[in-house]
């Protein structure tokens, strides 16, 4: 690799940001197929004229619906492949992408079609220099990660099955004009339920005699956000707690209208439910924080003379960010550093991903985070950095080359 002051020749970064423009003006947001088969034949076009074969599928989604996911593959896949992973949608419909000095205003610029760009331009860059990426590559491109959809993840799973690595091309983060981050770990987390029953009673006439399902729920989530630590420890956060008569809990409903009236506030509140989710960086904290949650609540229970059962529900894993990435992670870094720029790297981003489905998380290496940056994501001031676009460029192309060295074929 030869590190020139301008790595990207002109011709080639025009032709990336025209395609991120047309990708962006593309309306696709979620649940719009017709506006998704639009971006994946688009995009699909797009990578045919680098060497790739694409094919879109249809895949049921929630509802029943079907929706386009694109395959674009390299030479040969026939045993494994080195999986890259993106998505199709925005979380809004598109408005007319506009460049303003170096950013590129648009509907999904950062979240992910400036990704998707950034791998095309990387392909072209390639193909500039006379270098090629390995035979085996293969891109999933998914129509329903916005909304957490069942495509995305049974598409992890099962594409993932086979991986020597993953890939994700969803953006890092700015970490001052120079500076950018590239994503080692991801937190796993679980959901979970606390329910909290007592005993109604007057609060004017038998207060004494009344068991506060409210106040033993309360007392549960003072307790349990207090296990949460700073740093890389875990975390647990309350979404939501109600609390009242048990026929005010039990039917919000048709109850909402007490809201703002004097009706039942003279109850000592017999029914009580939170519910939330906890986070944590590594496997072997889920278990240790999901027992003392469900012994906190048997502690609360004994002092409030209630009832308060603790359930988890669905797990996660995490990306544990010294798993089997570290050398790919920390040659990211010297590449960015070789082009004149920093690529920091994230340890601990606590958003849930493409890497938290894989069947087993610390089995390949995940390289994440390594689309543009910018601003504004799910908002309409969403903006991609240009020049963070013309790094990414460059550094993903790096990779692929570092990529296709380490494989005989």
């Amino acid at each position: 690799m030869d590190p020139v002051s301008d790595p990207l020749p002109s011709p080639t970064y025009e032709r990336a940001l025209d395609l991120l423009r047309e990708l962006t003006a593309i309306s696709s947001p979620s649940g719009d197929a017709a506006g998704l088969r639009r971006m994946a034949g688009r995009l699909g076009a797009a990578l045919e004229e680098h060497g790739m074969t694409a094919e879109v599928r249809d895949e049921i989604g929630e509802g029943g619906a079907p929706f386009p996911v694109l395959l674009a593959r390299g030479r040969d896949t026939s045993n494994g492949h080195l999986l890259l992973i993106g998505h199709l949608d925005t979380v809004l419909p598109a408005t007319p992408p506009q460049v303003e000095g170096e950013r590129l205003l648009a509907t999904g610029a950062i979240d992910m079609k400036g990704g998707l760009a950034t791998l095309v331009g990387a392909l072209d860059l390639l193909r500039h220099r006379g270098e090629e990426p390995a035979p085996d590559l293969l891109l999933v491109t998914v129509p329903d990660e916005e909304v957490g959809g069942p495509i995305s993840n049974q598409a992890v799973r099962d594409w993932g099955r086979d991986a020597r690595a993953l890939w994700v091309l969803e953006p890092g983060e700015p970490a001052g004009r120079d500076a950018e981050t590239i994503v080692a770990g991801r937190r796993g987390m679980f959901q979970w339920r606390l329910e909290a029953r007592g005993q109604a009673s007057h609060s004017g006439l038998h207060y004494w005699e009344g068991r506060s399902a409210l106040a033993a729920a309360a007392r549960w989530v003072v307790g349990a956000e207090a296990l949460s630590r700073h740093g890389a420890g875990p975390t647990v956060n309350t979404g939501r707690l109600v609390a009242g008569d048990a026929t005010f809990v039990d039917d919000l409903a048709a109850s909402a209208a007490l809201f703002g009236t004097e009706r039942q506030l003279n109850v000592v509140p017999d029914r009580a439910v939170a519910e939330g989710e906890a986070r944590f960086l590594r496997a072997m904290e889920s278990d240790e924080l999901a027992r003392r949650l469900e012994a906190l609540a048997r502690d609360i229970a004994v002092q409030t003379g209630t009832s308060v059962t603790f359930a988890s529900g669905q797990y996660i894993p995490p990306v544990d960010p010294y798993g089997p990435q570290t050398a790919w992670t920390n040659r990211a870094v010297e590449l960015a550093a070789a082009r004149g720029w920093d690529l920091e790297v994230e340890n601990e981003r606590g958003g849930i991903s493409f890497p938290n489905f894989l069947p087993d998380p610390g089995r390949i290496p995940v390289l994440d985070g390594l689309g543009p940056v910018g601003g504004g994501m799910h908002t309409r001031e969403e903006f991609v950095d240009l020049r963070s676009f013309r790094r990414r460029i460059v550094l993903l192309a790096d990779l692929l080359v570092e990529d296709a060295a380490t494989r005989s074929y």
